[in-house]
């Protein structure tokens, strides 16, 4: 969906953008189905209707071990944008999960499955290190965070394919079926040029130029390509201790810290790991008007026309508005689930609970998917300056894979100690934390340009030092 503010002239000239964002889709559809293929398969594997068994313990490794291999998968992400720019790490992030189904298709076994969790936790790491800075590289300013949307838009598909497809196929048929999908990324997305940024680094001044015209569908392009040389040329390429260095300062450390609690705040609160197990947690609620796995796939559903309306109102309303509406429905959601396992501790049972309960989970994708499944990446792919970008997403990435781990592997552990209602509050708590968190810190970034974002930021700055430089101390008084 195209932003309105956009003229017919406009629009003409950022279908390229689109399509380079389509190429990407698929991809996000690959990754989708990783997610999507966790939640039915686990549910198989611990009752026995598969080839093969798990204990809850095995399952709890399944479901949290691709986020152990995620950090790893963020540096080399970092390294390969760094060296060979944002598309190629994007392309070649492709790689693990062509591995991830191979697995699948040697042979049925739990060590396999590791293997596949592990390669996909590379895979996306390398992935969402670098998807949301090419597009912050070759995206209008105007539709860039409906670049971002139609991307994470994919991840829905993909999570819903996996539910149907795990619903009705066995293990093997579902691994050729993600195979050819991937095969379609991997031949399709080398024939996009790489982004003019990366190019103008590298001092390929006529290839950036090439870039330029092709991605914005312009003949002549100089003057766009001056501004982008003078801004690359305003950073400069910087060593690992520089980039600490740089790092430190007080308003690359704030961006940094922020962005980091962002990331971090999603995966402890629960959002993705309770879709990992949501058939098993439907099943635990004795909800049997619908079975259970087609109420996945149902919720799977419903995130696809939120995914779609998110494409307009990132754009329209602005990231910092629909992060905090994203938030805030995801915590009332959660603190109701909670409110349905304690009624039913109470032996309250009956259909009026029990569709209460599926709309209350569709409302939670709803919500979901209006922000929080890619308004950090976009945010992500704007707000630092070109020389602080590699390092920055790979920190960020990293810590963010280490909450995920965490996230997924205490949830079974947490749920044995305590119970279903004590974590939905505590995740809902989480959530209601990061909704203040997000009023107060997030900068609005819409319809900015990346020059014109750090221009922001700077001044923003440079305003609040003033402010503290002339706060009048004691002596002031005296």
């Amino acid at each position: 969906m195209i932003s309105t503010k956009m003229t017919t002239g406009e629009e003409s000239k950022i279908w390229p953008q689109l399509i380079a964002a389509s190429a990407i889709h698929v991809l996000s559809v690959v990754a989708g189905l990783v997610g999507g293929w966790t939640s039915p398969y686990l549910a198989k594997l611990t009752k026995g209707t598969e080839s093969l068994t798990i204990t809850n313990d095995e399952a709890s490794w399944i479901a949290s071990l691709s986020h152990s291999s995620q950090p790893l998968g963020s540096i080399i992400g970092a390294v390969i944008v760094y060296k060979f720019g944002a598309k190629k790490a994007v392309l070649l992030s492709g790689v693990p999960y062509a591995l991830v189904w191979s697995c699948f298709l040697i042979n049925e076994s739990v060590l396999l499955i590791y293997a596949s969790k592990l390669f996909s936790g590379v895979g996306f790491g390398i992935y969402v290190a670098s998807y949301p800075l090419y597009i912050g590289e070759i995206g209008n300013p105007k539709i860039r965070g409906t670049l971002i949307g139609l991307i994470a838009e994919g991840k829905a598909i993909g999570v819903l394919l996996g539910n149907l497809l795990g619903a009705y196929v066995n293990m093997r048929i579902f691994a050729i079926i993600s195979l050819i999908l991937t095969a379609i990324f991997l031949v399709t997305f080398p024939f996009f040029p790489d982004s003019s940024h990366h190019l103008v680094k590298r001092n390929l001044l006529e290839g950036a130029e090439e870039s330029l015209k092709w991605y914005n569908r312009q003949k002549d392009v100089r003057v766009e390509l001056e501004s982008l040389r003078v801004y690359i040329e305003e950073s400069r390429v910087l060593s690992l201790i520089e980039s600490f260095r740089t790092l430190s300062t007080p308003l690359n450390h704030k961006i940094l810290f922020n962005i980091v609690s962002i990331h971090i705040f999603m995966q402890l609160s629960g959002i993705y790991t309770i879709m990992l197990y949501l058939e098993i947690l439907l099943t635990s609620l004795k909800v049997d008007v619908i079975a259970p796995s087609l109420v996945v796939i149902c919720v799977a559903i419903v995130s696809i026309p939120s995914g779609l309306i998110s494409m307009y109102t990132n754009d329209h309303f602005g990231r910092r508005t629909m992060l905090a509406v994203s938030t805030l429905g995801v915590c009332v959601n959660f603190a109701l689930i909670g409110v349905n396992f304690l009624l039913l501790k109470q032996g309250y049972h009956n259909l009026t609970l029990q569709w209460l309960m599926i709309t209350e989970v569709m409302l939670y994708m709803i919500f979901l998917h209006l922000g929080l499944t890619h308004i950090p990446s976009c945010l992500l792919g704007e707000i630092f300056s070109p020389e602080l970008k590699e390092i920055c997403s790979c920190i960020v990435h990293i810590l963010y894979a280490f909450a995920a781990f965490i996230g997924s592997r205490t949830y079974q552990p947490l749920l044995d100690a305590t119970s279903e209602e004590f974590i939905f509050f505590l995740y809902a708590f989480l959530v209601l934390f990061m909704f203040f968190y997000t009023r107060a810190v997030v900068p609005e970034t819409k319809g900015k340009s990346l020059q014109e974002i750090q221009e922001m930021l700077r001044k923003k700055s440079e305003w609040v030092l003033n402010i503290q430089n002339e706060q009048p101390t004691e002596s002031t008084y005296c």
